[in-house]
């Protein structure tokens, strides 16, 4: 029987969600952990044609580097996605993770509905390779108000580029086979929760996995690294100034003094053009959020809150008769705009 463990860690997340940091906070702990970069971003641009325009496409889709430089990196890419986990669990001789970065508008291209089958060796038939899902979250007003700062390779502002909506059908897919598992089939992650309390959030994130937390993930080297996909130069300027993660600061007003801090929030606006992506992502990012384990511990346990803890799992009626719907009590709300109290009382207020 297997005695040693290798845990695939396949991560989903939007664009500038902090991914490539949370990938370098896996490549920190060490020798006992191989970290990849988008193993599916080659075959998904190969799916996507020319409906799909990058600067580095041709380079990437052949495997060569367009300069001579940085080669092995390019050459990589050519292996499939089992191949390179394959190439990984050759490198990790007792054990220990192996973490995948994903775009989530890459998932249509991983059978979710079976992770990949993994023939090891001979020798290493005592490993039991174990596969894990997180999905890794951000505000859709954050990630799209900070698009602007790479549209030149973004492309369109579309739900499935934003990935926010099929990460919701990621979990759909997930959460469907669960009952044929034991342990949970998704993990969510909101990377704010990553900035505001780095180590704790990291050690939660550890525990779901049951991998032991290190500190060194906390801290990385700035500049590129070698798990970088080879289109780092076009994408990771933040992160490449980075030296790990840091506590984000009260106010604006200090964020010039954490030069070498990563996922402080900087960005504040939202043009009118990216509205209809972003109506499309908040449904699904407030469903999401709310099974992250910071949403899950908020506050006190149902029986602390309510005499019959069924409380807890009501159905609200809200709105006019024929003219309102049923909801689950922490989804039921007023919309400000439609309050007539609410909206009487700020007038008198700012008339007093």
């Amino acid at each position: 029987m297997p005695d040693k463990t290798i845990t695939v860690v396949h991560c989903w997340s939007a664009p500038r969600s902090r991914s490539t940091a949370l990938l370098y906070s896996f490549e920190a702990r060490g020798k006992n952990c191989v970290a990849i970069d988008e193993p599916l971003y080659r075959e998904w641009l190969i799916q996507k044609g020319d409906s799909v325009a990058r600067p580095y496409s041709e380079a990437l889709i052949k495997g060569e580097s367009p300069d001579g430089t940085n080669d092995f990196q390019w050459k990589r890419e050519v292996a499939s996605l089992n191949e390179r986990i394959l190439d990984a669990a050759k490198s990790l001789a007792d054990g220990g993770v192996i973490f995948l970065k994903h775009m989530a508008k890459h998932s249509f291209l991983y059978n979710l509905d079976r992770d990949p089958d993994i023939t090891l060796p001979d020798e290493l038939n005592e490993f039991c390779i174990v596969h894990r899902h997180v999905l890794l979250i951000r505000d859709p007003v954050a990630v799209l108000s900070s698009w602007s700062f790479s549209n030149d390779v973004h492309g369109t502002a579309s739900p499935d580029e934003v990935g926010i909506v099929p990460m919701l059908s990621i979990y759909s897919t997930l959460v469907s086979r669960s009952s044929f598992e034991e342990t949970s089939p998704v993990i969510l992650l909101d990377s704010d929760e990553l900035v505001a309390d780095p180590e704790g959030t990291l050690t939660g994130l550890c525990n779901d996995l049951n991998i032991p937390f290190t500190n060194s993930m906390l801290t990385w080297a700035s500049g590129g690294h070698e798990c970088d996909g080879p289109w780092a130069k076009w994408w990771y300027a933040d992160v490449h100034r980075s030296e790990g993660w840091v506590v984000k600061p009260k106010s604006t007003a200090d964020e010039d003094s954490y030069p070498a801090s990563y996922g402080i929030s900087k960005y504040r606006t939202l043009p009118p053009s990216l509205l209809p992506a972003l109506r499309a992502s908040l449904p699904a990012y407030s469903f999401l959020k709310s099974l992250t384990r910071e949403a899950q511990t908020r506050g006190p346990l149902p029986d602390e809150i309510y005499e019959d803890p069924r409380n807890a799992n009501l159905l609200v009626w809200v709105g006019a008769p024929g003219r309102g719907r049923i909801l689950p009590r922490e989804m039921a709300g007023v919309n400000p705009w439609d309050s007539s109290v609410q909206g009487g009382d700020a007038a008198w207020e700012g008339l007093r």
